[in-house]
């Protein structure tokens, strides 16, 4: 397996948690994974990038226009990030999973025509609006990745997401079980 991921959000969304559970699915397949994270101003609700890569690599930053992945859990850093996911080739379509508003655009219009061209896959959910209904405003990168997890061509497979949600979860398992299978539940684009 080779992937390379960028997962992108704003500080307390839990992005780092997100790339722990990537990060145990690789260590359990027996992959290797190289990761890096970018902070900015998180504490105050700036932008934090990670970014993952699966298999056989020697740097752990992932180049603009090479991603295969994109989760987002703000459709303003999905935005900003874009432009790592690479165009449709040889490796199938790269995808942009993000957490958005029904009546937000995304793409914007701006850069909806450049996204089909390069033959990105979007599929997009109210993430936020799940977990603002279990009254766990903190569990939408949760209900992201089981929403994920569920679209054709994801890398993970459901249950492997689970499974490592599971083992990393603590006294939080049945919350955070529950923001994934919410999220599995979803359907969407």
């Amino acid at each position: 397996m080779k992937c390379q991921t960028v997962i992108a959000g704003i500080g307390g969304q839990g992005v780092l948690f997100a790339a722990k559970i990537l990060t145990e699915i690789a260590r359990r397949r027996e992959v290797p994974v190289l990761g890096s994270q970018t902070f900015g101003m998180a504490q105050r609700g700036g932008s934090v990038t990670t970014h993952l890569k699966m298999g056989e690599f020697e740097s752990p930053l992932i180049c603009e226009g090479d991603a295969d992945l994109l989760l987002a859990l703000d459709a303003v850093e999905a935005h900003r990030t874009l432009p790592f996911l690479r165009a449709r080739g040889k490796g199938g379509a790269p995808a942009c999973v993000v957490n958005a508003r029904e009546d937000a655009a995304f793409p914007d219009p701006r850069v909806a025509g450049l996204v089909a061209d390069m033959g990105i896959v979007v599929h997009r959910c109210n993430a936020d609006r799940e977990a603002l209904a279990m009254k766990l405003p903190l569990v939408a990168n949760l209900v992201l990745l089981g929403f994920a997890s569920s679209r054709p061509g994801f890398p993970f497979a459901y249950d492997e997401v689970r499974e490592a949600t599971a083992a990393l979860s603590g006294p939080h398992r049945a919350t955070n079980l529950e923001a994934l299978e919410r999220g599995r539940a979803l359907s969407g684009p």
